[in-house]
């Protein structure tokens, strides 16, 4: 890499990393930097504790940037008319792949299209606790499973109307990509992107990184001991990819990112048959992004000018100015950040072994440089955006039961059967299944044991153990714990109720692990 002296990646920036790993508890992460001709990279911290450290060779899970690969290479389809007259941006989905894609409308059905399920627009919410209950096997068979449960899943909006989040659906186009062409993603992801770019740092799935070990050592995920903030970490075990494909399923280096990144910026014919495709149609907006209340979004005293948007795996907005094309990551225990500036030629990539707090500090980081490419002080505070989520998230959690039932008895009405006989295996077409056992672990105010209910969610792609609180009568919260994000920090809670039928035993499981459906819940039965 290029090491000349007007490198940004300095003593000074050095420190600001330093000040970041400490604040957010990452013990690793690494940058790479594109300007023009010119390429740094460089590591930080430790990959694997106490003394691997990071390298610009270190291989992280990339996560949801991995959206830009499939959305890439299904532009490389739309482009080739004479292989695949069939696929088009505005090609139904269900057109494609008949007999596995189906929604929960007969007109979603028919309507959905390529770009819609690029662009997050399909009226399909995340539904993320839904995805891996019924997958299994092999890769392509665990994403056609995924994608036969969509239709058991509620919509939430209707079509093109509103901008929701959707990793299923980059899933449902790595199994179109793969149904039309024959080939695996990560097979044309190799032979169309990676080997052209000289991308020999990237891999699709943990099996294939972990393989290549020798030569790219894959960093370690952590959690930081956040209860007794000791200094401590707990060692977060590699999550399998064989579910998300085509949503998250890559694993690379900042070396071979900033070699991405160039490609884009240039417009690379190595990659498309137009030098247009990147910027009129992987790069054009097609869905407005909500504003968001947190500060960083449009308005007075944000960091952005005006609305924000999606367009094809990618988010763009404009910044000081300046438009850019971005996208974040977060898998458990690791965080991605790649940005991209084409008026300045200019793009960032970042890594992180932590879950969300990674992503934190490459915020800061990014930005930062950015802000010194700009030749503009800094203006925008990050870390306090970030910290108010955080506090605003814990704050969340513990008043969860204030906020899903404002009007409670006193004292709480007792459950209507008793505790054991709402232990069992609930199930759902969409969620799979639930199965609720007795543990006597808990403890109660007194300081006593209690017995509580729970349910261990291993089988799903982002894996929850939950602990029901009983609230009054058939009503309570499941608090989860889980590494998938924040869950290291401060627990998800969501409202449950038991359903008891005129027989006298329990018929129904409700979960409200939607929060687009409101105060609906997913309802399992016994």
């Amino acid at each position: 890499m290029n090491q000349q002296s007007n490198n940004p990646l300095d003593e000074e920036f050095d420190q600001l990393v330093q000040e970041q790993l400490d604040l957010w508890h990452v013990p690793g992460l690494s940058i790479a930097v594109v300007d023009g001709d010119q390429t740094w990279a460089k590591g930080y911290g430790m990959a694997t504790l106490p003394s691997t450290r990071v390298t610009p060779s270190t291989l992280f899970y990339a996560g949801s940037t991995t959206k830009a690969f499939t959305a890439a290479i299904m532009a490389m389809l739309v482009e080739d008319n004479d292989g695949y007259p069939q696929v088009q941006w505005d090609t139904p989905i269900s057109q494609l792949i008949r007999d596995d894609f189906v929604l929960a409308t007969e007109y979603a059905t028919q309507q959905v299209t390529v770009e819609d399920a690029l662009s997050h627009r399909t009226g399909l919410p995340r539904h993320d606790q839904a995805l891996g209950s019924t997958a299994g096997g092999s890769s392509s068979t665990a994403v056609r499973d995924i994608v036969r449960q969509l239709r058991h899943l509620p919509l939430t909006a209707e079509l093109r109307t509103k901008y929701q989040y959707n990793n299923a659906m980059f899933i449902v186009a790595a199994h179109v990509i793969e149904t039309v062409t024959g080939e695996t993603l990560g097979a044309l992801l190799a032979r169309r992107i990676w080997e052209p770019l000289g991308m020999s740092e990237t891999y699709f799935g943990l099996e294939e990184a972990r393989g290549a070990e020798d030569e790219n050592p894959l960093a370690h995920g952590y959690a930081y001991n956040y209860a007794d903030d000791d200094g401590t970490y707990r060692v977060i075990e590699w999550m399998s990819l064989a579910d998300v494909s085509g949503a998250g399923s890559v694993i690379s280096s900042v070396n071979d990112y900033a070699k991405w990144a160039r490609a884009l910026l240039t417009g690379s014919p190595a990659l498309f048959a137009s030098p247009t495709t990147v910027r009129e149609h992987l790069w054009r907006a097609r869905t407005l992004l909500p504003v968001d209340q947190d500060g960083s979004g449009s308005g007075s005293g944000s960091a952005f000018t005006g609305p924000g948007a999606y367009a094809l795996g990618w988010e763009t907005g404009v910044y000081r100015g300046v438009e850019f094309f971005e996208h974040q990551g977060g898998m458990n225990a690791f965080g991605a950040e790649l940005i991209l500036i084409p008026e300045l030629q200019y793009a960032v990539v970042a890594l992180g072994n932590t879950a969300g707090t990674s992503n934190c500090a490459e915020q800061t980081l990014v930005y930062h440089l950015i802000d010194r490419k700009l030749g503009k002080p800094r203006f925008f505070d990050w870390d306090a955006k970030n910290l108010a989520l955080l506090e605003r998230g814990k704050h969340e959690a513990a008043t969860a039961i204030a906020r899903f039932y404002p009007s409670l008895p006193s004292p709480p009405l007792p459950t209507t059967l008793p505790l054991s006989l709402y232990t069992g295996t609930y199930l759902h077409p969409g969620y799979g299944s639930v199965t609720l056992y007795l543990d006597e672990t808990g403890s109660s105010e007194g300081g006593g044991s209690s017995v509580i209910l729970r349910a261990d969610r291993n089988q799903n792609t982002w894996p929850e153990i939950l602990r029901f609180q009983h609230v009054s009568g058939d009503f309570f919260v499941a608090v989860s714990e889980h590494d998938g994000d924040y869950g290291a920090i401060y627990p998800s809670v969501y409202p449950a109720e038991f359903r008891v039928g005129a027989a006298g035993k329990v018929i129904a499981l409700g979960v409200g692990w939607e929060k687009e459906m409101g105060e609906e819940k997913i309802w399992f039965k016994y």
